[in-house]
């Protein structure tokens, strides 16, 4: 079984590209989104909950090392943690892909208290100029608003094909989808180089590969 979480604010839409993605190729999963809404937050929790052991759960949204995000609304409802680091014993068992910033940290961090059967993980993937602005190694580079764009096109296009690419075959481990995301982010590095002569995209494409970690 597969389930996909978005969390819902400005910031993330680009990410329902993805869902649309696996729709448009006939991937069968549930979607879950979370709304800047304390019910949605509820909902999406009970959900997770409830899901069956060995399902495959893919999160995107925002995330720090201690924790991932529900929905925001820039109006009335600040981004709130979904999942805390102590309460990632929600994912027991269960195939774990999460696309947020350092998520990867918080995976190594909670491993014991999760017990996923696997878990993939990010470290910085900066989607948002204030991000930049506040990395000063960011932005001692000249990371600019287009390259920021283009990141996210990236981030989508290598996503979309790995997991399409791993869902064609159910009978591949959890530990695959790593292998293709490296494929294609080495792929996405090198046109970045070499066709587009983009060296700041290809250096952030190059740190969501190095920062990526499984447990």
């Amino acid at each position: 079984m597969i389930t996909v979480i978005i969390s819902v604010d400005p910031s993330t839409k680009f990410l329902f590209d993805i869902v649309k993605s696996l729709k448009s190729n006939s991937i069968e999963f549930e979607l879950i989104e979370v709304h800047p809404r304390e019910e949605s937050y509820n909902n999406c929790l009970d959900s997770i909950a409830k899901l069956p052991e060995n399902s495959t759960i893919l999160f995107l949204g925002h995330g720090q090392d201690n924790q991932i995000y529900g929905g925001e609304s820039l109006d009335d409802f600040p981004k709130q943690p979904l999942v805390k680091r102590n309460e990632m014993g929600i994912f027991k068992k269960q195939n774990l892909f999460l696309l947020a910033c350092d998520s990867a940290s918080l995976i190594k961090s909670s491993f014991r208290i999760s017990k996923t059967n696997k878990a993939i993980g990010f470290g910085p993937l900066p989607t948002e100029i204030e991000e930049v602005q506040n990395d000063k190694k960011l932005a001692k580079e000249g990371i600019t608003l287009d390259t920021i764009e283009l990141f996210k096109q990236a981030i989508n296009e290598t996503v979309i094909l790995s997991l399409l690419e791993f869902f064609k075959d159910e009978s591949k481990d959890f530990i695959f989808l790593k292998d293709y995301l490296n494929l294609h982010l080495n792929k996405r590095i090198n046109k970045a180089i070499l066709e587009e002569d983009n060296r700041n995209l290809a250096d952030l494409l190059f740190n969501m590969k190095n920062d990526m970690v499984i447990y």
